[in-house]
């Protein structure tokens, strides 16, 4: 049974999906280095066990998006949905210094390790009774966009990449630090 507000969703096989996902209420969450490099983290992760192909992807305070090629196993809805569970209870943890909940297997050891580094440099520079931040929540549901050809495709990554001029970040998208465009590389698959 659909849960009443579930948008549904139409998979292609084979396809390459543009996502966006919002925080709530828009709070500007990814203004700070710490949950950038978090969610990048869990972006890393989230490929290797999902195995889906990133093609492009941009951190802007409000929001993330991505240029993803799901695998046959794991949907865009799979994909998402575990990106998204393990960045909010990480950054929560986060922000309530607490010590990490959830998902104790192996394969998350290194970003356990690295809440820790990331508490301690939080704690730093905001104190350990911070108020400034609330809760981390991403919006319900994602916005996604099939890709229906190869300049369709274009126009997203660029799109993608142009995003951090267009929201006032930085003046040349090209020096954009959370984005695909000159960083991560290792991160980023090939469009065949």
């Amino acid at each position: 049974m659909l849960h009443r507000n579930s948008q549904k969703r139409i998979y292609f096989p084979d396809a390459v999906y543009f996502i966006t996902c919002c925080v709530e209420d828009r709070f500007p969450f990814f203004k700070e280095e710490t949950f950038c490099g978090l969610f990048i983290e869990e972006l890393k992760l989230c490929k290797k066990l999902k195995g889906f192909k990133l093609f492009g992807f941009v951190i802007i305070p409000d929001h993330i998006q991505l240029l993803i090629q799901p695998n046959d196993e794991y949907n865009i809805s799979k994909v998402i949905k575990s990106l998204k569970e393990n960045t909010s209870r990480d950054i929560n943890n986060i922000i309530l210094n607490r010590q990490s909940e959830g998902d104790t297997s192996t394969c998350r050891l290194r970003i356990r390790e690295l809440i820790k580094e990331y508490q301690n440099q939080f704690i730093q520079k905001y104190g350990n009774n911070q108020f400034q931040f609330p809760k981390f929540k991403w919006q319900k549901s994602f916005h996604d966009h099939y890709t229906r050809n190869d300049n369709d495709f274009e126009n997203h990554l660029e799109y993608i990449w142009r995003n951090p001029e267009k929201h006032g970040i930085v003046k040349n998208f090209e020096h954009y630090k959370y984005s695909s465009y000159n960083n991560y590389k290792e991160l980023i698959d090939n469009f065949d």
